[in-house]
């Protein structure tokens, strides 16, 4: 099994670390799966450009359809993340 570990800023070159910055200041924090595609110095800026390309959906389509992966997955770290990202794009959550 390999391990890929989380990077932190200090750790990231300083294009990362641009990026870094910017999403903390959109979210509040760095995703942990950005932190690992910064091991790359072009993966984490193509992903970041490749997830928010022109689509026909809505955010909170998107936000749906990303919470159905993660349930299928079974990542609740997935889960916990894309619920607080379709809450702020207008998901109302039901508890059962």
């Amino acid at each position: 099994m390999t391990t890929i570990n989380v990077l932190e800023r200090e750790e990231v070159s300083p294009k990362n670390q641009a990026i870094f910055d910017d999403l903390k200041g959109k979210l509040g924090f760095v995703p942990n799966l950005y932190g690992a595609y910064a091991h790359s110095e072009t993966a984490l800026e193509n992903y970041l450009t490749f997830s928010g390309s022109k689509t026909s959906l809505s955010a909170k389509e998107r936000e749906v359809i990303n919470l159905a992966v993660s349930e299928v997955n079974q990542c609740f770290y997935c889960l916990s993340a894309h619920t607080v990202l379709g809450k702020m794009n207008g998901l109302q959550m039901i508890k059962y």
